[in-house]
């Protein structure tokens, strides 16, 4: 689809002038940067270990190689305008995983590959404070789960972290492929303003991006993170285009096939392949 056929599905089927103008200029952008941007071709050397700057975006696809294939074909694009799955939460927008810190790609995937725990009712000095707390369990300390919980609170509940729900991870085969995108650049943060998980766009404004069913818990959800809605994430109106793709990681069933590594190298020649100890496999 064409950028002109994107603007007049805007114009026809979003209601509120101030979602509408959003919506318009951030297609605009997103094809001025498209045609734009020249991405820089990586120095690592197989081997090396891929070190992750504070703002890189991460997104994972359940579609995995097929996944990889559209998304460089269409850019990263949001439910709204290709056929994606139905009921989205986010229609107008794609979600991508925000880096809030530097890491080593190694020390990463060990963080998110393990739980997200909520302590309910905490002690503190022996009393219960009627207060709740989450955090993130790495997954080399699940291990320790039990002295982890021991007194801590008089109910916990724990599941797999999110990123380790829709990324490769060392706790699940089912995502193998995950895309490293450029976060650095003036281009993309331009782009990064028009995320709906911020406060940048007004609750009324707002509801024009989000599936219906999920608006009011969306609004509570917004103003009260914590490691289950978590503030590691970004969700960015219209879409990402491919030309900020800089690497892409792979789980263990791909980093083995070398049909799968070729193809990756075809789709995008100019990036580097990584695998779950964060180590660069192809160049």
């Amino acid at each position: 689809m064409e950028k002109e056929k994107y603007a007049e599905y805007v114009e026809q089927n979003i209601k509120n002038s101030e979602a509408k103008k959003i919506l318009l200029q951030q297609i605009e952008n997103y094809f001025k940067i498209e045609k734009e941007f020249v991405p820089t071709v990586s120095n690592y050397q197989v081997g090396d270990s891929v070190y992750l700057p504070k703002g890189t975006l991460l997104h994972g696809t359940y579609k995995n190689i097929e996944g990889l294939q559209e998304i460089v074909k269409l850019g990263l694009m949001s439910n709204m305008f290709i056929d994606g799955r139905d009921k989205s939460k986010y229609p107008a927008s794609v979600s991508v995983w925000n880096l809030k810190q530097n890491y080593y790609l190694k020390d990463y995937i060990n963080f998110y590959s393990g739980g997200t725990i909520m302590f309910y009712g905490v002690y503190e000095g022996g009393i219960d404070t009627q207060k709740n707390k989450s955090k993130v369990i790495p997954y080399d300390n699940m291990s320790n789960i039990n002295e982890i919980v021991k007194s801590t609170s008089r109910k916990w509940m724990m599941e797999e972290t999110k990123e380790a729900r829709f990324m490769p991870s060392l706790s699940q085969d089912r995502i193998q492929i995950g895309v490293i995108f450029n976060g650095m650049s003036d281009s993309i943060k331009e782009l990064l303003k028009n995320d709906i998980l911020s406060f940048e766009i007004s609750d009324e404004v707002v509801q024009e991006f989000l599936n219906s069913f999920y608006y009011e818990q969306f609004l509570k959800d917004r103003r009260n993170k914590d490691d289950f809605f978590t503030d590691r994430e970004s969700s960015i109106l219209f879409g990402i285009p491919s030309c900020f793709i800089e690497g892409v990681l792979v789980g263990r069933i791909y980093e083995n096939n070398e049909d799968i590594l070729n193809q990756i190298k075809t789709l995008l020649p100019n990036c580097y392949v990584c695998n779950l100890d964060g180590k660069v496999i192809r160049i």
